[in-house]
C-alpha cells in the first residue's frame, strides 16, 4: 500500500469521509478523512460482497494532514475477475461512494457505453453524422460542435466496444446485458448542466448498472453568468456521476460552480476534449507574423437565442460586420456548423438556397436578395462538413482560425493553427480562460477584422501553456482510472 497525502476536500467532507476514487481488477485507491476526534476510521474491503480485509489507515499514513489517498492491491479470485468493490467504514458500515461497482478490467478489451452521442462511430474513433436523405439533412438542424467533441473524447479514450446507452426507452434486457457486458459508461462532453436538461430514464438505468461513469468537459450554458438550478432529475444524474468517479471534468470556472451551487462538489476543470484530439502533448501551436497569414477561417454562428447571448440583434448585426471584415483582409473561408440555411447552399440545393436567402432577407442577415458580397462569400467561401474528418483536413489547410464557434477553433489549435474566438457568451469565456485561448469581444472582431484581435503574446502564452493543459486533462483522466491514450 502507498499513501501520499493530497489536498481531497472536494472529494471527501465530515459527513462522507471516504470515498473509492477508482478500481480496477488489480488495485482499488480510496480517499479517506479525518473523524472530528483527528483519529482515522478503520476500512473494510469487501470484494463480490463478501469481506476480504480491514485497513487501518493510522497505520500506513504519517503526518497530521487532515486527508489521505492510499491505493490498495487487489488478489487475482480463484473464481475469476472480481465483479465488485467495496470500501465501508467498518465501525458503522457505513459504504463509501464508489463502491459495489465492476472495477475496470486490466487485462482485457474494454466495452464503454456513452450517454447522448452525437454522430454515427465508424473506423473505430472517427465520427459522421448519421446517414439520412437530402430532404432530411437539409431540413434538420444538428450541432457539429456536438459531433466534433464526440469524436474527440473517443480519440482520447481506451475500449474495444462501443454502444449508446439507451435513456428513452430501454427494455429490462438492455440493462441486464449493460450491467452484465460492459466496463464503464461516459457522457459526451457538450451544455448539459442547465434547467431544460432531460435525462429521460437514464437516473433508473445506472441506478441498475453498476458500472463507473465518467463526465469529461461537460459545461454549463447561459447568455452570462449567473446562478442556475437543476432540476431534481438533473441533480440526481450528477450526483451518480460524482458517486461512481473521482471527479466530474468541467471545462471551466462557471460550470464548476454551478455543480457547486446545485450540491455536486468533486469537480475538476479540465477544458475540452477537442483540443487534445490528436494525442499530441508535444504539439507546436504555430504564431506567425502577420505577414504570413494568408487563409483565414472564421467559424460562423448565426443561430442566436436569449440562451447563447443577451441581444441577438447586435449579435447578428456584429457577426456580419467582422465575417465582412476579415474578408477584406485575407483569403478567408466561411466555415459553417450546422446551421440549415447554409447547408442549403453547401449541398447547392436550388429550391433551399432560395428559402435560406429569403430568411437571410427577413433577419437582417443579408441586406437584400442581391446583397452582392454576402452572396459571393455563400457561392464560392463556404465551408461545411458531414465527417469530423474532413475538418481536419481543412484545419490542416489554414493559417489562422477565428470566430464565434468554439468548435470552429479548438480543433484547428489541435492541429497547430493559431485561434482567437470571440467572447459572446459563458461557454466560450470559461473555455477561453481554462485553455489559455486568445479571446476577444464581438465589437473588436467587427471593427477591426483578425488583424487588429491578431496579438502574438497571447497566441504564444497559449503555445507556451498547452502542454500544462494536456498533462492536466491527462491527469484527470489518471485520477479517475478512466482508460485512455493521451
Amino acid at each position: 500500500m502507498n499513501a501520499p497525502v493530497l489536498s481531497l476536500g472536494s472529494v471527501v467532507s465530515a459527513q462522507n469521509a471516504i470515498k473509492i476514487l477508482r478500481a480496477t481488477t488489480s488495485e482499488v485507491t480510496v480517499a479517506v478523512g479525518r473523524r472530528p476526534d483527528g483519529s482515522w476510521p478503520p476500512l473494510r474491503l469487501l470484494l463480490d460482497g463478501q469481506d476480504y480485509a480491514t485497513i487501518h489507515p493510522g497505520a500506513i499514513v504519517t503526518g497530521e494532514a487532515p486527508l489521505a489517498e492510499f491505493t490498495i492491491p487487489l488478489p487475482k479470485l480463484p473464481s475469476g475477475r472480481i465483479h465488485s468493490v467495496a470500501i465501508a467504514d467498518a465501525a458503522t458500515g457505513t459504504l463509501a461512494p464508489g463502491s459495489n461497482l465492476r472495477p475496470i478490467a486490466t487485462e482485457t478489451k474494454l466495452r464503454a457505453l456513452v450517454i447522448y452521442p452525437a454522430g454515427e462511430v465508424y473506423e473505430h474513433d472517427k465520427v459522421r453524422w448519421y446517414r439520412a436523405p437530402m430532404e432530411k439533412l437539409l431540413s434538420d438542424y444538428f450541432n457539429i460542435g456536438d459531433m466534433i467533441v464526440y469524436d474527440s473524447t473517443l480519440k482520447l479514450l481506451r475500449y474495444a466496444h462501443l454502444e449508446p446507452m439507451k435513456i428513452m426507452a430501454p427494455t429490462d434486457a438492455d440493462i441486464e446485458r449493460y450491467a452484465s457486458e460492459f466496463d464503464y459508461v461516459f457522457v459526451r462532453g457538450s451544455n448539459f448542466i442547465h434547467e431544460k436538461m432531460e435525462w429521460y430514464r437514464a437516473v433508473e438505468v445506472l441506478e441498475k448498472v453498476k458500472l463507473p461513469v465518467y463526465a469529461i468537459g461537460v459545461g454549463a450554458q447561459a447568455s452570462q453568468n449567473r446562478k442556475i438550478e437543476l432540476s431534481e432529475g438533473s441533480k440526481r444524474f450528477w450526483s451518480i456521476v460524482a458517486e461512481r468517479s473521482a471527479a466530474i471534468g468541467v471545462r471551466g470556472a462557471f460550470s464548476a460552480q454551478t455543480l457547486r451551487d446545485n450540491g455536486i462538489g468533486n469537480v475538476e476543470v479540465v477544458g475540452c476534449p477537442s483540443i487534445f484530439r490528436t494525442c499530441n502533448r508535444d504539439l507546436k501551436i504555430k504564431v506567425p507574423d502577420q505577414r504570413e497569414i494568408r487563409k483565414v477561417a472564421f467559424s460562423l454562428r448565426r443561430e442566436a437565442d436569449k440562451s447563447y447571448t443577451a441581444d441577438p440583434e447586435a449579435y447578428l448585426r456584429n457577426q456580419k460586420a467582422a465575417l465582412l471584415k476579415v474578408d477584406g483582409q485575407s483569403e478567408m473561408v466561411m466555415s459553417s456548423h450546422g446551421e440549415q440555411e447554409e447547408k442549403a447552399f453547401f449541398l447547392r440545393d436550388a429550391a433551399a438556397k432560395e428559402k435560406a436567402v429569403a430568411e437571410f432577407v427577413r433577419s437582417g442577415w443579408w441586406s437584400g436578395a442581391d446583397d452582392a458580397a454576402m452572396r459571393r462569400i455563400y457561392e464560392k467561401q463556404l465551408f461545411s462538413f458531414f465527417d469530423v474528418e474532413r475538418y481536419d483536413e481543412f484545419a490542416r489547410s489554414i493559417d489562422l482560425a477565428v470566430g464565434y464557434r468554439v468548435h470552429g477553433v479548438l480543433p484547428a489549435v489541435a492541429h497547430g493553427v493559431p485561434g482567437v474566438l470571440v467572447a459572446y457568451d459563458t461557454r466560450s469565456q470559461e473555455l477561453a480562460e481554462t485553455l489559455k485561448i486568445p479571446v476577444v469581444p464581438e465589437a473588436a472582431l467587427a471593427e477591426g477584422g483578425w488583424r487588429a484581435v491578431y496579438q502574438e503574446a497571447a497566441l504564444n502564452t497559449l503555445a507556451k501553456s498547452y502542454a500544462a493543459s494536456y498533462d492536466r486533462m491527462r491527469g484527470f483522466l489518471d485520477r479517475n482510472g478512466i482508460p485512455h491514450r493521451m
